[in-house]
């Protein structure tokens, strides 16, 4: 652990002393409009976002692509004061919290988890997995939803997340901001930019974060420092190069699910445990955290062949080192006595992605069609160092009154387990007008996938896999502001790892891939600043769980959702500005031959409905003076893949207010999240962890200020 703290903080922190500048504003550099991002005084609209990278399908507005995005601004996450990406998409209904435990995010999009190896991106290339990623240097993160073979490659059927970071300024300016939260949280950010020339061809961007919270004594403590850089340097008027690396160093403490109760009333049945706000409590042991050391090196190429035509590169080097401890409290009687419970340990893990891609895109006319092409090759090569795990006691005694012990001796430790994942593919897609208001987009990725694991030991265990996977899409636009849009795509995505700890008789082994495919049709229109869409989709993938007769994790029978979206982003007039979703989603395990008698059933944490708005109010009678509200409505979820116990649905209600001392150059924010203090649990587990839940977070205050410069 630690190895890169010394040498990236000096790094960093020299250029960020030596980069140290004021202005009077902050403007987005302009770059050969290589986003369409026009240099202005003024900000964008509030929360609408126009442009999205969507790799094999180009740099384009997502009214023009025949799938479902939703994007979340760098405004919102400062406005609602967000750290992370499960708050973040608090704000999209299509995606479920699936949290296991506390220690980092992990969420489903459309009710399907998502790939952590494959699934989070960083402007457009993989991160390593199992790693919160700072907001600190994000500018914006795009939802990218359904099978995304051609967008992404090797993935899973809900969707990609891509954090679009923040790039150079032209004009110099520094954001310093400060903030206090409950239980003992400290936080402070610094956010600098500028050019280094004064013809606009070097800029640079900066960020730096430091937050505390608590002694690891409670529920929430935590400690992290963040750095982060960027240079955009515009060679010529053909050449652009963008250089960033971003370094964080994260403990927090490490809480569990919390086991199920028996039902007094009925030994052979499961109930909820009694309710307790973990953010209040800690259930592990505060020697017990969950460590990881993150860091990201990307390089973009972009280079003009001509006015139509462009050839971008790109590569990414990402990395995360982590000791894992999971405490696990298995089960509970319903006055909090833990009756079964443990802490499993895998230490000095190792999860390392090398990553990059190379396309040419570009335009033209044949047989009186235009043609919108983009064609490449992209590669990834994912490579961990695990496996090696072992189980310590929890002697936590009861939920309500838990009882803390020094750290133990560690017992000896054997070698890891090396994984090598090698992904390479070919991409072609065109987007061909058909007419002025009707246009075809036909999109192909070939894919080769080598897996490779070196246990201690054991034989070499080796797959080797080609997969085709299209999409097909058709778009009408029946206005200049409005389209419709159907496709259909295929996915093939990594398999699921039986959970350790879960006592199956495969415990620890890899499943095989997984395939996947998805019709979709859709509404978009945009209407000033604000995008309305609607969208109606089907996806079918195979389904993985814990078959409890044959005691195996398997890969057996379709998990099926269908499901209709709705979503309003932007401002919808000069004072309202809003952020609203509502999903519906009708989700079927069938087609199963193993454990036959759940044919027919929901998969666990996929609610019926679910449904959020944000709303900001600029107050007209107050200058400056902005109130927000945001109402988050979770529907009832099955707890587990038999159905036998469910998760009542819940609606959490926050608040906010936001002053802007003009003069002073001076913002004021105060935010209040779940003010009624409403006990409700957030996830059942994910990944086959179906043996608890985890409860959602109670009142937490919050209050920053910010300064410009």
């Amino acid at each position: 652990m630690l190895k890169y703290k010394a040498t990236t903080l000096a790094i960093i922190s020299h250029s960020l002393v030596n980069s140290f500048a004021y202005a009077e504003n902050q403007v987005i550099i302009d770059l050969k409009d290589i986003e369409r991002v026009t240099v202005t005084g003024k900000r964008s609209p509030l929360f609408d976002i126009r442009d999205v990278n969507a790799a094999a399908l180009g740099i384009k507005d997502p009214l023009t692509l025949p799938i479902s995005i939703q994007s979340f601004s760098e405004q919102l996450i400062s406005d609602q004061r967000l750290r992370t990406l499960s708050e973040v998409l608090a704000n999209d209904a299509s995606v479920q919290n699936t949290a296991i435990g506390s220690v980092f995010d992990f969420v489903s999009l459309r009710g399907y988890q998502l790939d952590w190896t494959n699934g989070l991106r960083r402007d457009g290339l993989a991160l390593a997995p199992y790693q919160d990623v700072a907001l600190e240097n994000i500018a914006r993160v795009d939802v990218l939803k359904g099978p995304s073979g051609l967008i992404s490659g090797f993935n899973n059927p809900g969707g990609t997340i891509n954090y679009v970071t923040k790039r150079p300024t032209l004009e110099k300016f520094v954001d310093v901001s400060a903030e206090l939260r409950s239980r003992d949280g400290k936080y402070l950010h610094i956010d600098l930019g500028g050019q280094f020339t004064n013809n606009a061809t070097l800029g640079y961007r900066f960020n730096a974060a430091l937050e505390d919270t608590g002694d690891f004594t409670d529920g929430d403590d935590l400690e992290r420092q963040f750095l982060s850089a960027a240079i955009d340097w515009q060679a010529n008027d053909d050449l652009i190069v963008r250089l960033d690396i971003d370094y964080q160093d994260k403990s927090i403490v490490s809480q569990p699910l919390i086991g199920l109760a028996q039902d007094p009333d009925n030994i052979n049945e499961q109930v909820l445990p009694p309710y307790i706000d973990t953010s209040e409590v800690l259930l592990g042991q505060p020697w017990a955290q969950y460590q990881t050391e993150t860091l990201n090196i990307g390089a973009r190429v972009d280079y003009w062949l001509n006015s139509n035509w462009q050839w971008v590169n790109q590569v990414s080097l990402s990395s995360n080192d982590r000791f894992t401890i999971f405490p696990d409290i298995y089960a509970v009687n319903l006055d909090g006595d833990v009756l079964s419970s443990g802490i499993h340990v895998t230490p000095d893990e190792s999860y390392k992605t090398l990553s990059g891609h190379s396309l040419l895109n570009g335009d033209f006319t044949l047989l009186n069609m235009q043609h919108e092409l983009v064609v490449g090759g992209s590669f990834r090569d994912y490579q961990s160092d695990d496996g090696r795990w072992f189980e310590l006691n929890n002697p936590i005694g009861n939920i309500f009154t838990p009882t803390y012990t020094d750290k133990p001796d560690f017992p000896p430790l054997g070698d890891t387990t090396h994984t090598e994942t090698v992904e390479s593919s070919l991409f072609i897609t065109d987007i061909i007008h058909l007419t002025e208001s009707i246009f075809s987009t036909l999109g192909l990725r070939y894919l080769h996938y080598q897996k490779d694991i070196y246990a201690p030991n054991s034989p070499v265990i080796s797959e080797n896999h080609k997969y085709y996977t299209p999409t097909l899409g058709l778009n009408y636009n029946f206005t200049n502001n409005g389209t419709w849009y159907a496709s259909f795509s295929k996915g093939v995505g990594e398999g699921g790892v039986a959970v350790i700890g879960s006592g199956a008789h495969n415990e620890g082994d890899s499943l095989g891939p997984q395939k996947s495919e998805q019709i979709e049709t859709g509404i978009k229109y945009r209407l000033a600043n604000a995008t309305f869409t609607a969208a109606l989709f089907e996806i079918e993938k195979m389904l993985e769980y814990h078959n409890k007769q044959s005691n195996y994790f398997v890969q057996d029978g379709i998990q099926r959702h269908r499901g209709l979206e709705l979503n309003i982003n932007g401002e919808l007039s000069e004072n309202i500005s809003l952020v609203t979703s509502a999903t519906l989603l009708d989700a079927e395990l069938v087609n199963l031959t193993g454990e036959t008698d759940i044919n027919g059933n929901r998969p666990p944490n996929v609610p019926k409905k679910q449904a959020n708005i944000y709303l900001d109010y600029a107050v007209p009678f107050v200058e400056k003076l902005n109130v927000n509200a945001g109402i988050y409505y979770v529907g009832e979820r099955e707890q587990n893949v038999q159905n036998t116990l469910s998760l009542p649905s819940y609606t959490r209600l926050d608040a906010g207010i936001k002053y802007e001392l003009s003069q002073y150059k001076t913002t004021l924010r105060f935010k209040v999240e779940n003010i009624t203090d409403k006990e409700y649990w957030l996830s059942a587990g994910a990944k086959g962890v179906d043996w608890g839940v985890t409860p959602g977070r109670g009142r937490t205050l919050i209050g920053s200020i910010s300064l410009s410069f």
